[in-house]
């Protein structure tokens, strides 16, 4: 089989466990794309949020897969958008404070935190964007506001529980990932990174087994089957690792520059 786009997974996939990416990845995607492939990012994180990497292995011209598939752009134009429906969104801020968890939303690009701490810093140094402080989360949506991406941000004991919890209570009604083992990320039930590599392969004319997929969490699980030929990094969950072609080396053993050279290049 003939591939032609490669999507990778930013956090725990094109950057090891330190958030780096390292010269030998840059080296290896550039020599990929060198080759003729279309090379994506796929991530839950805003378009902020991607601006470093894309500089450093010089694809502005890419498609990009943001927020877990509810946004893909393709040069500065918007491919596909979905938002959560307004009365799952406040159930979503509701069980959250039920939970006491430290909630940050985005709307139209923009973010949003309910408290100034730890966790909403880091949040806002991973993003590269401002929250703006706002009491209730619900007030985003009560004021006529889309919501594109709920983040519950708690610990790696609790975000699997409530994992399961909120699959259980909205699973035909949200789309639910935990990203990290302490992010659990809302988005609507009609995307995906699945539905978003669907949507940049009907734009550029690629079938789903021309596509090559790489990534390591739940929330990837979507775009890994729906590829032609699918990765799992070394570090990915068990769960993940099962549903793929190839388990690569782990992010800190720079894996998906790893298969790259022993593959594609």
């Amino acid at each position: 089989m003939k591939y032609r786009l490669f999507a990778a997974d930013i956090d725990g996939t094109l950057l090891n466990s330190k958030s780096e990416l390292t010269d030998r990845t840059v080296k290896a995607v550039k020599a990929l794309i060198a080759k003729g492939y279309i090379f994506t990012l796929s991530t839950g994180r805003p378009l902020q949020g991607i601006a470093t990497f894309v500089s450093a292995l010089d694809i502005s011209d890419m498609p990009f897969v943001l927020f877990n598939g509810a946004l893909v752009m393709h040069r500065g134009e918007k491919l596909y958008s979905s938002d959560i429906e307004d009365d799952i969104a406040i159930r979503i801020i509701d069980e959250g404070h039920k939970r006491d968890s430290t909630m940050i939303c985005w709307s139209d690009n923009r973010l949003y935190a309910e408290t100034e701490n730890e966790k909403s810093a880091f949040y806002k140094s991973v993003s590269r964007v401002e929250p703006i402080i706002i009491k209730d989360l619900k007030k985003v949506v009560e004021n006529g506001q889309n919501i594109t991406k709920i983040v519950w941000y708690d610990d790696p004991v609790s975000t699997p529980e409530y994992f399961f919890e909120m699959k259980e209570l909205l699973g035909d009604k949200v789309s639910v990932y935990p990203s990290r083992k302490d992010f659990l990320e809302f988005v609507s039930v009609n995307c995906s990174k699945a539905t978003a590599l669907e949507t940049i392969g009907k734009r550029l004319n690629i079938s789903r087994e021309e596509i090559i997929a790489a990534g390591d969490g739940y929330n990837d699980l979507p775009m890994l089957e729906y590829a032609g030929l699918s990765v799992a990094m070394g570090n990915a969950e068990t769960a993940v690792k099962e549903k793929c072609d190839v388990v690569a080396l782990s992010c800190d053993e720079d894996g998906l520059a790893d298969f790259i050279e022993k593959n594609l290049l």
